[in-house]
């Protein structure tokens, strides 16, 4: 199954409202050589923005750690080590806690040492290379998200799933997380994300891990082959959305009274 063929098939059956990305942790300076990108960053910008350039503008970029703005990042990708009075003290304003900021700081999920770069581009980019991504990254409402992961549970035979939240790196974070533990994660926006990631307030983070996306996508597949759609509304495989209305209610009745 082609990566094309899968950003297609999400974009139009949830209406996604941006490109899914793939992202790749880059450990070789072949492989950071190789990548194909299509521009790069003039100034250090947070990985967030380089995300929102990627989905909403199909960028292919490569982000290594001198052009990375964002020091809450660095300390995810390991690109840093962690400074606890200075940490201690971006975290505070979070948790209200100076132990508690200390704490968050130094248990963020952090990426395996000796990462050169970070690779990103639309999903479908990655049929030109020969490395599948190692996450697969979107902007989405929750209603989308919801259908996405029952499809990603059924694909992966898991009946429920657990997320890791976070004070703040809601991307970063949200992305190493989802890597290091092999499964879907799925975070709110931070302030950071909200702001240079351009993580509307309706939208939530959602991060599949690349090796399971092909699987995930023919589970949808399967589903909608069985109806008219995606949606779960009603009897499920509806066209998307799905008629939304009170399931078996004896009172969702109306008779015609009137003319304007």
């Amino acid at each position: 199954m082609k990566y094309h063929d899968i950003r297609e098939q999400f974009i139009w059956n949830i209406r996604l409202d941006f490109d899914p990305v793939g992202i790749r942790f880059v450990y070789t300076d072949e492989e950071l050589e190789q990548a194909p990108v299509t521009h790069a960053s003039k100034a250090r910008l947070t990985y967030c923005q380089y995300l929102a350039a990627a989905r909403q503008k199909r960028l292919a970029l490569i982000l290594k750690p001198e052009k990375l703005l964002c020091r809450n990042a660095a300390l995810v990708f390991g690109f840093r080590d962690i400074d606890e009075k200075i940490d201690t003290k971006q975290h505070l304003k979070y948790l209200m806690d100076e132990s508690l900021a200390l704490a968050a700081a130094r248990e963020k999920v952090k990426l395996k040492k000796g990462c050169k770069g970070i690779y990103m581009a639309p999903i479908d980019f990655f049929d030109k290379i020969s490395s599948q991504p190692d996450i697969v990254f979107m902007v989405c409402t929750p209603y989308q998200a919801y259908h996405l992961l029952n499809d990603y549970m059924g694909a992966m035979g898991k009946p429920n799933l657990t997320f890791c939240h976070t004070p703040n790196s809601a991307v970063c974070a949200g992305s190493v997380w989802a890597y290091t533990h092999h499964t879907a994660n799925l975070t709110t926006i931070c302030a950071g994300s909200k702001t240079s990631g351009k993580t509307e307030m309706g939208y939530v983070n959602l991060f599949i891990p690349g090796e399971h996306i092909i699987d995930m996508a023919l589970q949808q597949q399967k589903r909608c082959a069985s109806g008219e759609g995606a949606s779960l509304l009603g009897e499920g495989s509806e066209p998307w959305p799905g008629l939304d209305v009170c399931k078996g209610c004896p009172m969702f009745k109306f008779e015609p009274v009137g003319k304007l």
